[in-house]
This record gives structure tokens, sequence and C-alpha cells, in this order.
């Protein structure tokens, strides 16, 4: 099982009490589930695929620590909502004032690197980048993934960190791109945003190159 080291002075009360410990516990769960899965899936399957099932079981898991519940429409924002949003209307719960927005990726890596399901990507990372679908995203919980090595043959897909902001604004965004022709409309994350996140964060595993690259990548220092 992999260690984690964890911000003790994470605190936030947004509809429930979601602490660093809690998210830790998710986390774990989280990479337990994961770990239990056929090798084969994750090399039949994107990356993006991969995600949104990290996030999916992430925020399955979180809700059920801290007494929140899942938004029970699929368009829903935020993700986790307070148990008593369970009886909203489907337009209430497409944004409803208290909860907790969750995105997770895996990170960009140099071109030419060619990795394959499986194979860490940690060494060859060049930046992390959470997307959103608009850029009014002013609070948010980012996961990253990789392949983490724990002694397995297969290196399964395990959640490596979670970092925090409850400031963000429009100009933490990027330019929404896909806004013509049948693709999805996102927006990345500025580097704005990325220190924001850096400064906020909660868990992070306990490898060398993990600490480093996160600290490269979204300037953040532990304590």
């Amino acid at each position: 099982m992999l260690n984690y080291k964890i911000n003790p002075n994470f605190h936030i009360n947004c509809g429930f009490v979601v602490t660093g410990e809690a998210v830790c516990n998710a986390i774990v769960q989280t990479n337990a589930i994961l770990g239990d899965l056929p090798a084969n899936l994750y090399k039949s399957i994107d990356y993006k695929t991969t995600s949104a099932m990290i996030g999916s079981v992430f925020c399955d898991r979180l809700a059920d620590v801290v007494g929140a519940i899942v938004n029970p429409i699929e368009k829903g924002h935020p993700d986790l909502v307070p148990p008593s949003a369970i009886n909203c209307t489907e337009e209430e719960l497409r944004n409803y004032p208290e909860g907790l927005e969750i995105k997770c990726t895996i990170g960009n890596i140099e071109a030419g690197a060619n990795l394959r399901a499986g194979q860490t990507r940690i060494e060859s990372l060049t930046g992390i980048t959470w997307q959103a679908h608009h850029r009014e995203v002013a609070e948010l919980l980012g996961l990253v993934w990789d392949f983490v090595e724990d002694g397995r043959a297969f290196n399964y897909p395990a959640i490596s960190g979670a970092f925090f902001s409850d400031d963000l604004c429009e100009d933490d965004w990027g330019q929404i791109s896909g806004t013509t022709g049948r693709n999805t409309k996102v927006s990345g994350m500025a580097a704005s945003g990325k220190a924001k996140m850096g400064g906020g964060w909660v868990a992070v595993v306990e490898k060398d190159e993990y600490l480093a690259a996160y600290s490269r990548s979204l300037r953040f220092r532990f304590p």
C-alpha cells in the first residue's frame, strides 16, 4: 500500500466537513478498488476513460467518508453535495450552492515518450492541467494519478496527489477550446490557478520523484 504525506491543516466546510485525513482515506480506498480490476482493462481503454473512472470511484468513496452524496444528475455541479440535496430538482442540482467539485488528470508528458498503460509517467511529466467546461469554477479539489510502482508486476493506476483551491477566478482558466464543430468545450487551468492549487496541497504520495515533480509543476512546498 502506498504511503501519503497529508496536510494536517486542510479543513473545509462545503456543506459537509472535509479534512486531509478524509481525502487520504478516500484515496487509499480508491486505489484498492483500482488495483482489484484486471490489468487488461487498463490496456484496452484510453487515459481519458481511466481518469473518469478514477474520479467517479473517488467521489463515491469520499462521499461515504464525509457523509455527502454524489450529485444525482450526470451534469450536476458540484460533484458532491450535502445529503439535504437529495430531494432537489434537476434544475437545482445543475448548480447547487454547496458541495465539492472534483476533477482528475494524469498530467502532460514530453513529446515522443510513447508510454503505455502500466508504465509510470512521472519521470516524463512536463505539467499538470485540470480542465473544466467553463471558466467559472471557483472551488476545486484536483486529483492527479499515475501508474505508480508498488512492487507488483503491473503498475496499476493510483491517485498520487490531491490539491485544492477555493479562490479560483475566471483568469485562472484559459480560453475555451472546442467551440466549433462537435468537440467538447473545455478550458485548461492557467499557471495562476495551478499555483493556487499547489498552495492548497492536501495529500501527495511519499515518493521523492512525485514530490519533486509536483513541486515544479504546481510551485508548492511542504511545511
